[in-house]
């Protein structure tokens, strides 16, 4: 059972699993499950992935971050919707945001190829080793939010962050391979599946 599994398990009966509408309890229940997996060597296994939706876990943080314009770049899911909400008020905004959260949908995709120049800029640091071909940025939702990646030769990394706007994703781009790429968009599309395995990103 993977992470979103657990959780909607947790959501559809809160009183048999955290004794009602507690944050705090819904946290240490998760925190629980995680220390176990670990005691006992279970990894989390996941389907091979080549699309950016559904969104990873690992996104939720930067949604409810994104959501709620919160700037402390260390601080979780937890952390926010308790400065935010506090414990009964907070979770019932976690059930809020985690079923938005596994209903974004794709409404619009732009895609640019990169030149020499950016994919020697990319590498230039000695930290990645793989040269990248494209770069892509993806509406959620009519601009709730946008989703980035970078597609490889063999793979497809899915930027660890969820941003605002636009802007602040080609930005992003700009930072990652020196220069603004150009972009090629595609306007209502429901989805975009890629032909490579998608990869959560390292950098």
């Amino acid at each position: 059972m993977d992470s979103i599994e657990l959780i909607e398990s947790l959501l559809a009966k809160p009183y048999v699993y955290t004794c009602g509408e507690s944050l705090i309890a819904l946290r240490s229940f998760l925190n629980g499950y995680s220390f176990c997996r670990i005691e006992h060597k279970v990894q989390e296994e996941a389907a091979e992935r080549y699309s950016l939706l559904p969104a990873s876990w690992l996104l939720f943080p930067e949604y409810v971050r994104c959501s709620l314009t919160y700037d402390e770049p260390d601080a979780d899911w937890f952390d926010i919707l308790m400065t935010y909400f506090g414990d009964k008020e907070g979770y019932r905004m976690f059930v809020s945001y985690f079923d938005s959260f596994r209903r974004l949908e794709m409404t619009s995709f732009r895609r640019a190829s990169l030149s020499s120049e950016q994919q020697e800029h990319f590498t230039k640091s000695g930290v990645f080793k793989n040269i990248p071909i494209s770069f892509c940025i993806a509406e959620m939702n009519r601009g709730s939010c946008y989703m980035s990646a970078c597609e490889f030769e063999n793979e497809v990394w899915q930027t660890r962050h969820i941003f605002r706007t636009e802007e602040e994703a080609a930005a992003n781009a700009v930072q990652l391979f020196g220069s603004e790429p150009v972009w090629f968009g595609v306007t209502g599309v429901e989805g975009h599946n890629f032909r490579k395995p998608v990869r959560m990103a390292l950098y």
